[in-house]
């Protein structure tokens, strides 16, 4: 159970309402997003984020994923997972960024974008020969773009851990 109280559209002040209907418009109103409109002065914009990142849909959503497993986050996982099979990774493929290193499901690109996570999940600084990789042929907006968007993740992580923010279904499992 979440530690906070997760708005409803009821319970908002009737100025956050059509927001709200705007929200609710393209789906429902996930557990992510009602805890924005607990405090509507923060504006959470992964859309932007996505696109100011450079990646295509496939490498943008490996980085999502290996964020959430990294910092073990059931909520972003289990949203991601959706989110990829709709961008036509395989379950296999997604599985498969649990131990990346091992599987054969990934091209050398996506491999270092993925080694760029884990390092960024272990050090503030990754190890220069793993930015090096990371960072060869991207420009230098690209690799501010996926820097953010790895490190929104992992900041979104934190904030659904410590708030027990719960999948609106059944958890997908990490296997």
């Amino acid at each position: 159970m979440s530690r906070i109280v997760l708005p409803t559209r009821e319970s908002l002040p009737e100025s956050l309402r059509e927001r709200w209907d705007r929200t609710a418009s393209r789906g429902p109103v996930l557990n992510i997003q009602r805890v924005f409109f607990a405090n509507p002065g923060i504006r959470l914009d992964a859309l932007g984020v996505w696109k100011a990142s450079g990646l295509e849909p496939r490498a943008r959503e490996l980085v999502i994923l290996r964020a959430a497993f990294k910092k073990q986050s059931k909520y972003e996982w289990h949203q991601h997972f959706r989110i990829a099979r709709g961008e036509g990774l395989s379950d296999h493929d997604i599985r498969a960024v649990a131990n990346w290193e091992e599987s054969e499901a990934f091209s050398a690109a996506e491999r270092a974008l993925l080694g760029y996570v884990d390092a960024l999940a272990d050090s503030p600084r990754p190890a220069d020969a793993v930015f090096a990789t990371f960072a060869e042929s991207r420009s230098p907006s690209e690799v501010v773009g996926v820097t953010f968007l790895i490190t929104l993740y992992f900041q979104l992580a934190q904030m659904m851990s410590a708030l027990d923010l719960e999948t609106e279904e059944e958890f997908v499992g990490w296997s």
